[in-house]
């Protein structure tokens, strides 16, 4: 069977649409959507550069203000002393007391007590003392100059005895006490 030139040019005329239907549904159909994704995922990536830029342009500040606050934080664990410390802390008030002509009767440190949603927490101390007046006021002012939060809460003053230059003193003072880590 001998094909006619119209026969053989619409054979071939239909093997090239098949093949090209081929290429354009198998191919060019699935390469298309392949670039389709690749804007979107282009145009995701952009956006997120953009807000990545724009977090990194308030990194700075951040910075900045955590290095602030650490510092104000560190300064302020050097005024609070944590549970650990608390001796070294008595000592450093007993020591104070030692550098004045001071006789101390009574050094009570009490219990802490700790409020409701504080992260630190009140220590009483109770002291008993003979001074002069000169010697008193001497102590209390290195009291104000010591590395932690002392407050004198009362103070009461009574002549002792006979010596006209000496004083009976009560101080009631408290101390705050930053919480451990994690307890409440």
């Amino acid at each position: 069977m001998k094909l006619t030139k119209g026969m053989t040019a619409f054979i071939i005329f239909l093997i090239l649409v098949v093949f090209v239907g081929i290429n354009y549904f198998y191919i060019y159909q699935p390469r298309v959507e392949k670039v389709k994704q690749l804007d979107r995922d282009i145009e995701l990536t952009a956006k997120k550069i953009i807000e990545g830029k724009r977090i990194a342009a308030q990194l700075g500040p951040l910075k900045e203000e955590y290095a602030a606050l650490k510092e104000k934080l560190d300064f302020l664990e050097v005024m609070l002393p944590k549970e650990k410390e608390i001796p070294d802390l008595l000592i450093m008030i007993q020591d104070t007391l030692n550098e004045f002509d001071v006789d101390f009767t009574n050094f009570t440190p009490q219990n802490i007590s700790w409020e409701k949603g504080r992260i630190y927490g009140k220590m009483p101390i109770a002291m008993s003392l003979t001074a002069s007046y000169f010697d008193l006021i001497a102590y209390l002012d290195r009291i104000e100059n010591l590395p932690r939060i002392i407050d004198v809460q009362s103070l009461r003053l009574s002549k002792a005895g006979r010596e006209a230059d000496k004083l009976n003193i009560s101080i009631n003072m408290f101390t705050y006490v930053l919480r451990k880590e994690g307890s409440q």
